[in-house]
C-alpha cells in the first residue's frame, strides 16, 4: 500500500471562514489537490464519521452506484481524517465495497473532533430529502453538542434566523407527533396547526389520532383546531369576552404560532425564549432579518 499523503489544514477556518458549509465541494472541485494529495489505501480500514447523524442509506442507491464505480472508477476521492474516519464519502465507500474494490482513493485532512461533527450535522442539513423535522433536530445538535446559538447556527448553514427558529418550533410539539413527522406520517402542514394548541394536551392528541386515522387533510385540521377555539368562544360568553377580540386573538396565535392573550386592556403573546422572541418579532416587522 503506497503511503498515505496528508494534506494538512490548521483548521477549517483558516481556508474557508467561520463555516465548513462548502469544504467538501471546495475540496473535491479542486482538481490540483485531487491530483496532489489523493492516495490509495485499503477499503477495509476506513470508518464512517462516529458523528453521522444519517443511519440508513437508500440501497438501491447505493447499488446503483455500485454499477457506475464497476465501470469508471470512483471519480471524486473519498475525504477521511487521520484516524481513517469518512468525512465525506460513506455512500462510495459503501458502493465500493459492493463493487469489490480492494483499495480506495482518499483525501487525508486533520480535522479536530469539533470540526467532524460540525461537518457531519451540517452535511445531513444539506441533503435534498432532508425532512423539517429532521432539520429541527440537526439545529439541536449543533445547538447542544457545539454550544452555538441560533445566529451562529445561521452563519454556519446559510439560512435565516427566523427560518432556524420556526422549523426549531417543531421540537416544542409531544415525541409521538415527532416520530409521525420522521415517520412521514404527516406533514408539516399538518404539525403546523398543532403548534397552536400545545397547551392542550387533550385536544392536540385527539386531532393527531384523527389525522392518522382518517388521513385528514391540512384544510381539515385547520379547521377542527379554528372549530374548537369557536367552541371556546360560545363558552366564555358568559364571561363576557367580546366574540370580536377572540377572532383578532385567534387570528394572531395562527400568524405568531404561539399563545396570545386579547382582553379589553391588553394583548399577551406568550414566548419560550430570545430566539422565540426575535422570531414573533420579525413576524411583526419589528426587527429585521
Amino acid at each position: 500500500m503506497a503511503t498515505k499523503k496528508r494534506y494538512n489544514f490548521k483548521g477549517l477556518d483558516d481556508i474557508f471562514g467561520e463555516s465548513v458549509v462548502d469544504v467538501v465541494g471546495k475540496i473535491e472541485n479542486d482538481k490540483k489537490l485531487n491530483e496532489e494529495a489523493k492516495s490509495y489505501i485499503d477499503i477495509n480500514i476506513l470508518k464512517p464519521n462516529p458523528y453521522q447523524p444519517r443511519k440508513v442509506f437508500d440501497d438501491e442507491e447505493i447499488i446503483e452506484l455500485s454499477e457506475s464505480i464497476k465501470t469508471h472508477g470512483i471519480i471524486q476521492p473519498i475525504i477521511i481524517n487521520n484516524d481513517n474516519e469518512i468525512v465525506a464519502g460513506e455512500r462510495r465507500m459503501r458502493a465500493a465495497k459492493i463493487a469489490g474494490l480492494k483499495t480506495v482513493p482518499v483525501i487525508i485532512i486533520n480535522l479536530s473532533k469539533v470540526q467532524m461533527e460540525e461537518f457531519a450535522i451540517i452535511e445531513n442539513i444539506q441533503r435534498v430529502d432532508l425532512l423539517e423535522i429532521e432539520e429541527a433536530i440537526a439545529y439541536k445538535q449543533l445547538s447542544n453538542s457545539l454550544k452555538l446559538k441560533q445566529e451562529e447556527i445561521s452563519k454556519r448553514v446559510g439560512k435565516s434566523r427566523s427560518h432556524i427558529a420556526n422549523i426549531m418550533r417543531l421540537l416544542n410539539l409531544p415525541d409521538y407527533v415527532q416520530e409521525a413527522l420522521l415517520e412521514k406520517k404527516l406533514t408539516m402542514g399538518h404539525a403546523k396547526p398543532l403548534l397552536t394548541i400545545i397547551s392542550d394536551e387533550k385536544l392536540l392528541l385527539n386531532i393527531f389520532n384523527k389525522i392518522i386515522k382518517e388521513d385528514i387533510t391540512v384544510r381539515e385540521v385547520e379547521k377542527l383546531v379554528k372549530n374548537k377555539t369557536l367552541e371556546e368562544v360560545s363558552t366564555n360568553k358568559v364571561k363576557n369576552i367580546n366574540p370580536n377580540l377572540k377572532n383578532m386573538e385567534n387570528k394572531l396565535m395562527r400568524k405568531l404560532g404561539t399563545k396570545v392573550a386579547i382582553d379589553s386592556s391588553k394583548i399577551a403573546i406568550k414566548y419560550t425564549d430570545i430566539d422565540d422572541l426575535n422570531r414573533i418579532l420579525e413576524l411583526l416587522g419589528f426587527i429585521e432579518e
